[in-house]
């Protein structure tokens, strides 16, 4: 069986491909997990599948439970703060507000803000709910986010992170929805333009370029190439000015190819394909190599 931190590893591996065979196997997850310090990684997997994939919510709450029982994680412990953000979130999608109320006042950190937990406690709900389709509510959920995080959070804040990557997955899931709705479409680009804002402030160069990918990605999507232009030209830039790491610049060329193709520029389309070309053989990761070549093959 492994590891608790292999099972979780395998478990976000699999779990976009087969959510409902992941959710399966948590009882050899819960049996791993025997230390406070594998409290958090495996209800942040908990609450994803459960959640955002299944809408279990019930069940969610009940694996929780059976984690905190299993990793002795002391109540105001960091451990036992995580357990009950995530018992937050659940209680929220499943339209308990006292128990919501509760398990939130319980996870906060002292560390920071109130409204830095409440972002966090948001930001999980917003993405379980728009993955169950609930897209008002998930927006509702998220504009409050952006909302609250008004007060600034810096860098080491986690509501500055927790933001981002909500923000970033939201745009994500959108993008490849089918028979997107206006109102989804309003709420991808918005998601994009959050996450590049949070990503700016809670992660590197890399995070910050691939932001601006998302962007590209969101604003295609919505039928605005010219955007999209724009957004992998600041990718590129990021990357070039960092090093030009060939992985990075794969998919930078790619936003380029796919907007110049949208506006109609063949001969440019094919000269940001045939960069993806050239950096490919110098990306060093053989699987990801391979992955690479799949997208190119695509276009």
């Amino acid at each position: 069986m492994g590891t608790l931190e292999d099972w979780v590893g395998r478990g976000w591996d699999d779990h976009a491909a087969d959510a409902a065979g992941v959710f399966a196997r948590f009882g050899e997850g819960v049996a791993l997990a025997t230390e406070p310090r594998h409290a958090a990684p495996l209800a942040a997997l908990v609450v994803h599948v459960a959640g955002e994939h299944l809408g279990r919510w019930a069940d969610g709450l009940a694996l929780l439970d059976r984690i905190e029982a299993g990793t002795g994680a002391a109540e105001g412990t960091l451990e036992r703060k995580a357990i009950d953000r995530s018992r937050a979130a659940l209680h929220r999608c499943a339209g308990d507000s006292a128990a919501e109320s509760r398990c939130e006042a319980a996870s906060r950190n002292d560390a920071f803000p109130p409204a830095s937990n409440r972002v966090r406690v948001l930001a999980v709900a917003a993405a379980a709910m728009l993955g169950q389709k609930r897209v008002a509510d998930a927006r509702r959920d998220f504009e409050e986010c952006v909302s609250l995080a008004e007060y600034g959070p810096s860098k080491d804040d986690p509501a500055a992170r927790a933001l981002a990557v909500t923000a970033n997955n939201v745009a994500s899931e959108l993008e490849t929805r089918a028979g997107r709705t206006a109102d989804e479409t309003s709420l991808m680009l918005r998601a994009a333009e959050v996450a590049r804002i949070f990503w700016g402030i809670a992660g590197g160069w890399m995070e910050a370029e691939r932001a601006e990918y998302r962007l590209a990605m969101s604003r295609l999507a919505a039928g605005d190439a010219a955007a999209a232009l724009r957004h992998a030209g600041e990718c590129l830039r990021i990357v070039t000015e960092n090093g030009s790491d060939p992985g990075e610049a794969f998919f930078a060329h790619e936003a380029h190819c796919r907007a110049h193709r949208a506006l109609g520029d063949a001969a440019a389309a094919a000269a940001s394909r045939a960069a993806m070309e050239s950096v490919l053989p110098s990306i060093a990761d053989e699987g990801f190599r391979a992955y690479c070549a799949g997208e190119l093959a695509k276009l």
